[in-house]
């Protein structure tokens, strides 16, 4: 044997073992993420054996030498792009870890005092008066860490008019209470002033009743169900369990005909939250009480079990949208957006970067019909951002940036299991979903709310009964469709 040919085997099987252990490690990752399909699996593997068997015994018994360099350098590049390939099936797999509802979640509380006050720090209110909810009162107690006279109030109303009115020197009050204080009471924000901010560690837990009643999960492949998609009023981590909920958008998905049913309940709708009895109050309101108070609510208006959950915030929307480079779309009027006065919509085509799409999305008021626009606006900016992600060419350059962007602004409840059986059955199957959006109405209208308690009149929307009920049949049309 020439020199040559022993250089030639010794390269051709160091190359060969550094292709099985690139090969081995990628596939560790990929049958983790447990996405690709098996028939497409065993096409994929059996061609690579074949590949792998024809180099072996060509780099050792072959004569061509030119043909063996190049055989060399294709498995060496096979190499580098499988070991190149396996950090991204992780990542995707973290990801989709990172979308599961933590065990812990976080509220965000704020002492709060009127801003012509001298008090500086919490110190400054020893033995004075202090009120605030009746909620994870030890957990306020230990934080404050003085002396102080306590005032237990009903509700926010109630909490944030004794502050206003001077009956005691401060409240504590959550974040996502605050933030429907500063938007429905006139000069609240600039009345007052935050002392200090904590946190308070919770569980995220399912409603009592719900253990008891919980139903074995569905097979999203064969069975009907129902998600909920919940758009929080927040930027930063989703890690918050409380939260506006300004997007409320019920997906009725039948995998038997390859169908999904889009159903809008308005942000301000006006309904009985569940378990409470007495005022009414706007649907986003249920979201300060947890994702569950809104999910049970929606299933007692629509009368229906919810399955499962997503929850986004501003960020979700902002990143992707960034990540992407901006995103095209057509608007039919010019104005100048309510919630950022820095974006400047013209009418015809637009090009959005993240704030923008966010303050589009979320515009109402320059539009006669508010919220049913809003709704076709986001509608919009949803399919210009599926139209731009699934460009293979934006999709390939900013594939680690967008899941690193959108780590932490998705929270679920559905296994990963789940979601990844739900991806390997579209991969196996490619169907072709028809879907179909509905929207239930109102009228405009002024009414006190349970969470504010009678102290404020809030605008509302009175439910259109004959819309909620015709919304109650599609639903039930689409779940048992065959």
């Amino acid at each position: 044997m020439t020199d040559k040919k022993k250089m030639f085997r010794i390269i051709g099987f160091v190359l060969l073992v550094i292709l099985f252990v690139s090969v081995t490690f990628f596939s560790l990752e990929l049958f983790k993420l447990n996405v690709i399909p098996n028939k497409y699996l065993v096409i994929a593997y059996s061609i690579l054996s074949l590949v792998f068997l024809s180099i072996f015994l060509y780099v050792f018994f072959g004569k061509s030498s030119v043909f063996k360099g190049i055989l060399l350098t294709l498995v060496a590049l096979c190499s580098v792009g499988f070991l190149l390939a396996k950090p991204y099936l992780r990542e995707t797999y973290e990801f989709l870890e990172s979308l599961r509802v933590e065990k812990d979640g976080y509220l965000t509380y704020s002492v709060v005092v009127l801003k012509d006050s001298s008090y500086q720090n919490v110190r400054d209110l020893m033995d004075k008066s202090i009120s605030y909810l009746d909620d994870y009162v030890e957990e306020i107690e230990q934080e404050l860490l003085i002396d102080f006279e306590e005032r237990i109030a009903q509700n926010f109303g109630d909490l944030t008019s004794s502050l206003l009115d001077r009956e005691v020197e401060a409240i504590v009050i959550e974040s996502a209470s605050f933030d429907i204080a500063k938007s429905n009471i006139e000069h609240f924000e600039e009345s007052v002033r935050v002392l200090h901010t904590f946190e308070v560690k919770i569980s995220n837990e399912i409603l009592p009743d719900d253990e008891e009643n919980k139903e074995e999960e569905p097979d999203i492949l064969k069975e009907p169900f129902v998600l909920y998609i919940s758009g929080i009023d927040q930027y930063g981590n989703v890690k918050s369990v409380r939260g506006r909920s300004d997007v409320n958008q019920l997906a009725i998905v039948n995998p038997k005909i390859n169908k999904i049913l889009l159903v809008n309940t308005p942000r301000d709708y006006y309904v009985q939250l569940h378990g409470k009895t007495g005022l009414r109050d706007k649907l986003t309101h249920a979201g300060i009480y947890g994702i569950d108070m809104s999910m049970h609510t929606l299933e007692d208006l629509y009368s229906i079990d919810i399955d499962y959950y997503l929850r986004v915030n501003f960020n979700t929307l902002i990143n992707v949208v960034d990540q992407i480079g901006g995103i095209d779309i057509y608007s039919d009027k010019a104005f100048t957006a309510y919630t950022n006065g820095k974006v400047h919509v013209k009418k015809g085509l637009n090009h959005f970067d993240g704030a923008a799409a966010l303050a589009y999305s979320r515009e109402r008021y320059a539009y006669a019909s508010g919220d049913r626009h809003r709704g076709e606006n986001q509608q919009q900016v949803i399919s210009a951002i599926i139209d731009k992600v699934t460009s293979s060419e934006v999709l390939i350059k900013n594939y680690n940036n967008i899941l690193n962007s959108l780590s932490k602004t998705f929270q679920t409840n559905m296994e990963v299991d789940t979601i990844t059986s739900f991806l390997r059955y579209q991969l196996d199957k490619m169907p072709k979903w028809k879907v179909e959006s509905i929207s239930v109405t109102g009228t405009d209208s002024r009414n006190y709310t349970y969470s504010m308690g009678m102290k404020y009149l809030l605008y509302v929307m009175e439910p259109n009964l004959q819309s909620v009920n015709s919304a109650k049949e599609k639903i039930i049309e689409v779940m048992n469709e065959n």
